[in-house]
């Protein structure tokens, strides 16, 4: 076979590849969380593939993608954001330079954010002072989905009935959610709550309770902040200090046995992510009735 032949056959073949790749990227959808692939794979038909990077037990402060997710941004044309989470900051900008036809789009536009001096988690610091975690209340969470459901639709016009379809019995589930925090925290207004890390800040803003976090702007707390946070506690009568498992226990363990109080696990970054709302609002009414 001479050099031409073997050209062509070369260019055909890649031809063919850039075919396929190029619709297998459009099918591909790219999400930072676990919660967003709930929300997308909920609003998109079955032959739409979903990819999350931050995988289950992982830190979204500390998350770096496996070379099998770094394959997965190259066969994508969607990255929807969750906002402002530090894996986010940490590789997003990378992500697009590897794959410059990667289209970015943020879910947490027009949310109203809570800002603090300085929100820092591990090695970065959130721009603005960004509390990130926006999902973690049903209330914004409302507001992501319909974000996200307007970026699907620009995304995939062809399918945007079926979307808007789909939407309707996710956004109405999580409602009756909305209005179940409402009317089980309403006479709970005020009360606190303990954490290790400080993640439901949103829920706590949007149903008027109080989280205490022992976590000190992001890093392991100090025996002072330590003493404090057990004697802000004891004044509040707390019963529980919540947890998460992407995190150490130690320092809630400490706490705990000072205190004389149980620690209980709750999940954020849990796929399932109204079944995991409803058994935190149970365990949220249960320790602060």
């Amino acid at each position: 076979m001479n050099k031409l032949s073997v050209y062509i056959i070369v260019s055909l073949v890649a031809i063919l590849f850039s075919c396929t790749s190029n619709q297998t990227k459009k099918n591909q959808i790219i999400v930072s969380i676990l919660p967003q692939q709930h929300i997308v794979s909920q609003l998109l038909p079955k032959e739409y593939k979903v990819s999350t990077m931050v995988t289950k037990g992982n830190n979204p402060v500390t998350y770096s993608p496996a070379p099998s997710q770094i394959k997965d941004i190259n066969q994508a044309s969607l990255y929807i954001k969750i906002g402002h989470i530090g894996f986010e900051d940490a590789w997003v900008n990378r992500f697009q330079e590897l794959n410059p036809t990667l289209e970015i789009e943020d879910s947490s536009v027009g949310i109203d954010f809570i800002h603090g001096e300085d929100f820092i988690h591990g090695d970065h610091v959130h721009e603005g002072g960004i509390e990130p975690h926006i999902w973690t209340s049903p209330k914004t969470m409302l507001k992501v989905v319909y974000n996200t459901k307007n970026i699907l639709q620009k995304a995939y016009p062809e399918i945007k009935d079926t979307i808007e379809q789909k939407s309707k019995s996710l956004i109405d589930s999580l409602k009756k959610i909305d209005s179940s925090y409402e009317k089980i925290l309403n006479p709970l207004k005020g009360t606190s709550f303990l954490i290790f890390h400080p993640a439901y800040t949103y829920l706590a803003r949007d149903y008027g309770i109080n989280q205490i976090s022992i976590e000190h702007d992001g890093k392991e707390p100090s025996v002072k902040w330590l003493q404090s946070v057990i004697n802000d506690a004891k004044s509040k009568n707390i019963k529980t200090i919540f947890v998460q498992q992407e995190f150490d226990k130690r320092n809630a363990e400490i706490i705990s046995k000072e205190l004389g109080i149980e620690i209980i696990e709750v999940s954020p970054l849990n796929e399932n992510y109204e079944e995991e709302m409803k058994n935190v609002l149970k365990k949220l009414k249960t320790n602060l009735d």
